[in-house]
């Protein structure tokens, strides 16, 4: 069985019907659930999927259907579980930090690799910039190699 860590803005996508990255996420999201791989949770993407689709400029979509996703769809999936920063995550952060001269922004992809990497899982992310993270295992639903 594999693990995935999928990114917040896969699981947007699959719950966007409007969005043009819907239906490679979603069946992404589909296809792991039906061959009973595991989907790895944790709180900074549970928190982005709640925040972003729910921003009042953006309006992306309703909170009580981003609630519904998150509490009946996502957490209903046998293979679904929690992920959380192990001993070594801090050590793994911080030399992906320097190693890439990261800052900002990019401190939520290197928490969200260091993660994946210290759970063996591979990360799920329409972004590509996670492609430059070393030991990390990643795949784009969109575009899979």
């Amino acid at each position: 069985m594999a693990l995935f860590l999928p990114d917040a803005n896969v699981l947007i996508h699959a719950l966007r019907k409007d969005a043009a990255e819907h239906a490679p996420c979603r069946q992404w999201l589909t296809k792991t659930a039906d061959l009973g791989d595991a989907i790895g949770m944790c709180e900074l993407v549970e928190v982005a999927l709640l925040r972003i689709p729910t921003l009042p400029k953006l309006q992306l979509v309703p909170m009580d259907e981003m609630l519904g996703f998150w509490r009946n769809d996502l957490w209903s999936y046998p293979g679904t579980r929690r992920l959380v920063a192990s001993g070594g995550h801090n050590a793994l952060l911080a030399g992906l930090i320097t190693g890439l001269k990261l800052c900002g922004n990019d401190i939520n992809d290197a928490w969200l690799a260091a993660l994946a990497i210290g759970h063996r899982a591979t990360l799920v992310s329409t972004d590509r910039g996670f492609a430059r993270f070393p030991g990390l295992k990643w795949i784009n639903p969109i575009n899979p190699l």
